[in-house]
């Protein structure tokens, strides 16, 4: 099946080469062959490459749809989704990247409503019978949603079928032949154990490999690492090994190729342990400095390791406590390196505080914003938790009156200004969030703003000093919270870009001890976007960028683009689930229409701004599922 250049995509010297972060190549076949019919579309890429999920754009008449694909995890991807009957074309973006790439189509066919349903309800059979009983009342739209979301999310308990079915063999001398200089990169594997019972296997495994400058070192657990360093070549990458550790096939290439792309002082991939895969986000200090982040799959440069590792250290120590104080920004390689049936101990630094404190140790004045309108039982509660859990802190309260009419909330509005941290900024009109809260902020006087919704309540007595510490960290922008239902499940534990064809909250509906996924929702770590029910921001920061998108975003996706324009400047965006509230989600809002349908100018201007990031969210690994709101294949 042939793919021709559309876009930004041109081939030179027998290489197809990207121009831009979002290439495009046409499919060229009648797409009317597949139009109204579920078809699955089989594709193959580098495992050289940098791991990204490919978008297939159907083209209909009325405008054009944009379909996120399961990345190639092991070399070879599969997407299974119903095609429009008015699909008039059908175009790929295969990489996220300006510069070589190599990529193919294998098939694309038909997929019969037995195959289809059989396999959905292999993996997911609750949501099969949900798409089964929506099509039996006729509503083809939910049953194609549902149906597709049981197809595309495999879970992780069938990883080895999984991945079975997305692997193939190496082309050394062809899909995934490496770039010449990579082939000059060196590499030193220092390995614990017994050479005389392993050193067999290491050695066949060197001679499968494409590169030449690979040597071993065998060594103790006690083996000091100082004098086997001193014999390597400064460049040289260095990593720690058992000897029944096995690297794969491609994680050599693989670095050597991210190694001459984007020169780091040290790389890191994903890992199996006992056959469990541990797809890690990327690169996230804060995260590394309270979990295994690295894990055992990293590779550090020699000159790095030699001034980053401390006095005395062993080759115990090279495996298992990767320096992160002495990094700026390691290189996430988005593949399975290292399979081991060694866990990666937690070797955790003493943990970063957030506090902040000015000289004479007063501490900084925050601004809470809260906009409302009516319900004063809401808010009633929302700042009767404000006051009982923030005795010590300095802070202002300015309440959005978006037009109370009801008489107790007036009345109320009236009571809770007796006190002089609490002013009223009346606005009246249509609710426009980010107009109103970009006011508020404009007359703050507090050095952080702090963004909170009416219909929340605090359970946290240090939420507030937590909240704004971390906000007035210079690398950080803005800072979000563990939000609760009321039954105490989860309802914000952050943001996942490209989920639901946007953003979404993942892992809703956990249980509040749940840790989630990557043990993430018990640990402060970096992710990509908070929602603005409870969001901290450097009032200077926050101006810097020019607030929230009152034109664009009045309402829907506002908090999540503020986080994105503050990452793009340098800053990034961070949960602290140690600061925990109750959220009555749009409580406050009473309006039942799909959002899809309410907010639809502003979904389609996000999606068109940010797609570049809905296919890649750099915290939420490719091989994961954008399908399914708890952690699952893709």
């Amino acid at each position: 099946m042939k793919l021709t250049p559309l876009v930004d995509v041109v081939l030179r010297d027998g290489r197809t080469i990207s121009q831009s972060g979002l290439p495009w190549l046409r499919i060229e076949a009648p797409a009317r062959l597949w139009a109204g019919r579920w078809v699955r579309l089989v594709f193959e890429a580098s495992l050289l490459d940098p791991l990204t999920r490919p978008i297939l754009r159907i083209v209909r008449p009325g405008g054009e749809e944009d379909v996120m694909l399961p990345a190639p995890s092991f070399g070879r991807g599969s997407w299974i989704g119903f095609l429009p009957s008015d699909t008039t074309e059908l175009h790929l973006s295969p990489v996220d990247w300006a510069g070589p790439f190599a990529f193919r189509l294998v098939s694309l066919g038909r997929v019969g409503p037995f195959r289809r349903l059989a396999r959905g309800a292999r993996r997911h059979p609750k949501a099969v019978m949900s798409a089964l009983w929506a099509g039996m009342r006729g509503n083809r739209q939910v049953e194609q949603t549902r149906l597709r979301r049981a197809l595309g999310a495999t879970p992780l308990t069938m990883y080895e079928a999984w991945r079975l079915e997305r692997s193939r063999a190496i082309e050394w001398t062809g899909l995934d032949m490496p770039a010449p200089a990579a082939l000059g990169i060196g590499f030193n594997l220092v390995i614990i154990g017994d050479p005389s019972k392993h050193a067999a296997a290491w050695h066949d495994f060197l001679a499968s490999q494409p590169l030449k400058g690979i040597a071993l070192s065998w060594a103790s657990p006690q083996t000091s690492l100082a004098p086997l360093l001193n014999g390597i070549a400064e460049d040289d990458l260095v990593i720690g090994l058992r000897a029944d550790d096995r690297l794969t096939a491609f994680a050599l290439a693989a670095v050597a190729q991210r190694a001459v792309e984007d020169p780091a002082a040290l790389y890191y991939g994903d890992e199996e342990c006992d056959g469990t895969p541990r797809f890690k986000p990327d690169w996230s200090p804060v995260l590394a400095r309270h979990a295994a982040l690295l894990g055992r799959a990293w590779f550090a440069r020699a000159n790095w390791l030699r001034q980053a590792m401390p006095s005395g250290a062993t080759v115990e120590d090279l495996l298992f406590r990767p320096p992160v104080d002495a990094l700026v920004r390691a290189v996430h390689i988005r593949r399975i390196l290292l399979a081991t049936s060694h866990a990666s101990p937690a070797v955790p630094l003493p943990p970063l505080s957030p506090a902040v404190m000015l000289a004479g140790g007063q501490s900084p004045m925050s601004t809470i914003i809260i906009p409302t309108r009516d319900r004063a039982d809401l808010l009633s509660a929302c700042i009767g938790s404000l006051l009982d859990r923030t005795p010590q802190d300095r802070f202002e309260v300015v309440i959005i009156d978006n037009g109370s009419r009801d008489p107790d909330t007036l009345a109320y509005l009236e009571n809770v200004t007796k006190d002089p941290r609490f002013s009223i900024l009346r606005s009246p009109g249509s609710f426009n969030f980010a107009a109103i809260c970009n006011e508020a902020a404009g007359r703050a006087r507090g050095d952080t703003l702090v963004f909170l919704n009416n219909d929340t309540e605090i359970l946290s007595d240090d939420w507030l000093s937590r909240l704004t510490g971390w906000a007035r960290q210079p690398d950080i922008g803005a800072v979000g919270a563990k939000l609760l239902y009321k039954d105490d499940t989860l309802q914000h534990g952050g943001v996942v870009l490209g989920m639901g064809g946007r953003a979404a909250h993942f892992e809703r509906r956990l249980p509040r001890t749940d840790t989630g996924f990557f043990g993430r929702l018990s640990l402060p770590h970096e992710l990509s976007a908070v929602t603005a029910a409870c969001l901290a921001v450097s009032r200077e920061k926050f101006h810097d960028i020019g607030g929230f998108d009152q034109h664009n975003l009045p309402i829907d996706l506002n908090d999540i683009d503020l986080c994105l324009r503050l990452n793009e400047r340098g800053w990034r965006t961070l949960l602290d689930p140690c600061v925990v509230l109750h959220h009555h989600e749009s409580a406050s809002r009473s309006n039942k229409m799909p959002s899809e349908v309410l907010y639809r100018k502003e979904i389609g201007y996000f999606r068109s701004k940010w797609l570049h990031l809905l296919r890649n969210d750099p915290y939420f690994h490719p091989a994961l599922s954008l399908e399914w709101y708890r952690a699952a294949l893709g």
